[in-house]
Formats: C-alpha cells, sequence, structure tokens
C-alpha cells in the first residue's frame, strides 16, 4: 500500500485523536498516556507526508527519532524535567512550522481541488492552532502565570488542566473567537495572542481563498 496517497487522511485523523481524543478518553489518561502518542504518531504521518521532499525527510525521522525517545523516558520515569520539556516543545515547535509549510505548498500548487486537498487545506489550518498553543506552553513554563482565566486557577490541583486550557486558548484566538475568560497578562503572552490571532486570519484569507479560486475555475472548465 502507497501510503503517501492517503497522507493528508492520515495526518487529518491524527490530529483529530489530539484535538478531541479527550471527549472520549478521561481525561488525565488522555493527557498523560493516549496524547503524546497520538503526538508521535502525528509525527510519523508527517514523515510519510514529507516523503518525497528528499532535504526534509532525513530532518523529520531525527525528530521522530528525539520525540520518541522523550516520550519512553518520561513513560518509564513517570515525570518529564523542565528541559526536557523544553527541548520537547522544541521538537514539535519544529515539527509543525515545517510540516504547515509543506502543507501549504502542496495545497499552493495542486491542480486539481478535490477531498484530499480540502483535509490538507483544514490540517494546515488545525497545524497553526498547535503551533500557537506550544509558543503558549513555552511561555507560560519560562514565566509562570503568564495566562489568567477560565480553569487555570487550578493548574496546581490539577495538572493536566493547563495543557487543556491552553490548547483551547490557541485555537479560540486562532479562529477569532475570543469569549474572553483566559486572557494573556504578561505582555510577551498578548504579543504571542496578537501573532495566533493574525496568523489565523492571513490563512483562512490568503489559502482559503486559492483553493476556493482554484475549485471555481475547475467546475467552469
Amino acid at each position: 500500500m502507497n501510503l503517501y496517497l492517503y497522507r493528508f487522511e492520515l495526518f487529518f485523523i491524527t490530529q483529530m485523536i489530539i484535538l478531541f481524543g479527550g471527549l472520549v478518553i478521561p481525561g488525565e489518561f488522555f493527557e498523560q498516556t493516549v496524547a503524546p502518542i497520538a503526538f508521535l504518531l502525528n509525527l510519523v504521518a508527517g514523515v510519510i507526508l514529507i516523503s518525497k521532499r528528499k532535504e526534509l525527510f532525513w530532518f523529520f525521522l531525527v525528530l521522530l527519532f528525539a520525540s520518541s525517545i522523550i516520550l519512553g523516558l518520561a513513560q518509564a520515569y513517570d515525570d518529564m524535567t523542565l528541559s526536557t520539556r523544553y527541548i520537547q516543545f522544541g521538537i514539535y515547535f519544529a515539527f509543525y512550522l515545517l510540516i504547515s509549510y509543506e502543507i501549504i505548498r502542496q495545497v499552493w500548487y495542486t491542480d486539481v481541488v478535490n477531498k484530499k486537498v480540502i483535509l490538507g487545506m483544514l490540517s494546515g489550518f488545525i497545524c497553526l492552532g498547535l503551533i500557537g498553543f506550544f509558543i503558549y506552553m513555552s511561555i507560560e513554563l519560562t514565566h509562570p502565570n503568564s495566562f489568567e482565566g477560565g480553569l487555570l486557577a487550578m493548574r496546581g490541583e490539577m495538572p493536566n488542566v493547563l495543557t487543556e486550557q491552553l490548547m483551547y486558548f490557541s485555537f479560540i484566538t486562532l479562529m477569532t473567537i475570543g469569549y474572553g475568560e483566559i486572557v494573556p497578562v504578561t505582555p510577551l503572552a498578548q504579543k504571542a495572542a496578537i501573532l495566533v490571532g493574525l496568523i489565523g486570519q492571513f490563512y483562512l484569507v490568503i489559502i482559503t481563498a486559492v483553493v476556493v479560486g482554484k475549485f471555481i475555475n475547475q467546475r467552469n472548465s
């Protein structure tokens, strides 16, 4: 089976597990066990997606190998040091940054708009939300209490609350919904929120318009 033909489907499915797996799997078990594995599977799907770009393929394999080691150590010792967390966030940040570029490139240069292209476009948008999440988490680890509101007041009692709330805040900001229950309270966090909001708008305005334009031209011809 040529997995490359199903690259967008595989990538999108693993993203859905990351985002919505907590709806059907108990919170603590999902955050500590299932989510790290889902991120690793998303890396594997990314390696498949990038496999025809030889200059990036080996780099992605290195990221996958390093992430697997970190996951194994975290599961073995049931904990992760701050420096290890930074390495992990750096790996995922680099991965989603590069994979977002590759997805946008493939969508941009496609000649035929079909289901795969639509899934690719959706996956690219989700990647931007995950990039925002890792930016927020890095800021929170470096400057604690940079974000307030929502359930963040319970972060000391419930260790999984921080990741869940910042993931939520990243996508709410990306989509410019802005309910306002979580707010960035430090200048660095505020600038990061502006960046994520702008990226979301640029993606929707530019990439979506390009895909819709190609689809209209395809139907007319």
